[in-house]
């Protein structure tokens, strides 16, 4: 298998074992199926249960159950030789551990744990939590953490801030609140079965997808991450130096401040800050023809 079928099969393994970790089985076709779009050829050559190094000495014989033994007793699931398997199926083999396996190899044993504990690995990813006001000022965008999780209010000090900010800037007072002024609240699902999905890369593809829609609708000079969430999660990475540029998309760069709350329990912040701003002020001064 080439390289890039060997990354798809380690990503078909892994979307298995996330299936599997909420309660379904996924089977693949043995061979091209009637009637059927065409397979990829490496589902096709989906590895057998020779290739996952299970010997056949791990096999046991089901006895027939008995009224006394019903319920009490687990069975591994009937598998034959060179037969595709579901993870649910490789994790039940990987439990049942008979007393005696010469025929099985320590090496052998490490990749079938490997599997087993890979779904725990991907659900013990914390999901984070956060906040975020999108506003346009002129031909800015500005994406703002909210501590408290409640949108700008007038009489807010943060947003008496942001608006001196924006002033000295030389643009509008008076930004305009984006998205209705609803604030982009993370996580987005609170139950189900994919609520363990939402980590870091899923809220930052989010996050980058607003502003990109944003960014596109109107032209836009420069972006405005203002805050440590907004620096977080609006930037490619997640360590981005602040009063630094950071290139979100053609010919836009994204501007890293720190956050508003901080600003005021810190006020020598705004020196820092006004430095910058004259640095990088050409991004969104639009010249006179």
């Amino acid at each position: 298998m080439t390289s890039t079928a060997n990354m798809m099969h380690e990503q078909e393994v892994r979307r298995q074992a996330m299936l599997q970790a909420m309660g379904m089985d996924v089977w693949l076709p043995r061979q091209a199926l009637v009637n059927a779009a065409p397979s990829r050829e490496w589902l096709l050559d989906w590895e057998t249960i020779d290739q996952v190094a299970i010997q056949p000495a791990v096999q046991t014989v089901v006895p027939r159950p008995s009224t006394t033994a019903a319920g009490s007793a687990i069975s591994a699931p009937a598998v034959q030789r060179g037969e595709r398997v579901s993870v649910r199926d490789k994790l039940a083999l990987a439990v049942i551990k008979p007393k005696a396996q010469p025929n099985v190899s320590a090496p052998v044993t490490a990749s079938v744990e490997q599997l087993a504990t890979q779904p725990a690995s991907i659900a013990a990813e914390p999901i984070p939590r956060f906040a975020l006001q999108m506003l346009r000022a002129d031909n800015c965008l500005l994406l703002v953490d909210l501590p408290t999780g409640e949108a700008f209010q007038s009489r807010d000090p943060d947003y008496q801030l942001l608006k001196d900010m924006l002033r000295a800037a030389g643009l509008t007072d008076q930004p305009r609140f984006l998205r209705q002024g609803i604030p982009l609240v993370w996580p987005i699902l609170r139950t189900g079965n994919l609520m363990r999905s939402q980590n870091a890369a899923a809220a930052r593809a989010c996050v980058r997808d607003l502003l990109s829609v944003e960014q596109q609708a109107e032209p836009t000079g420069c972006i405005w991450l203002v805050g440590e969430q907004a620096v977080r999660f609006g930037s490619a990475a997640d360590a981005a130096a602040l009063y630094q540029l950071q290139p979100f998309a053609e010919g836009v760069q994204a501007w890293s401040l720190p956050s508003l709350e901080s600003v005021l329990e810190q006020p020598l912040l705004k020196r820092d800050i006004w430095r910058s701003m004259c640095t990088h002020r050409a991004l969104w001064q639009v010249q006179d023809a």
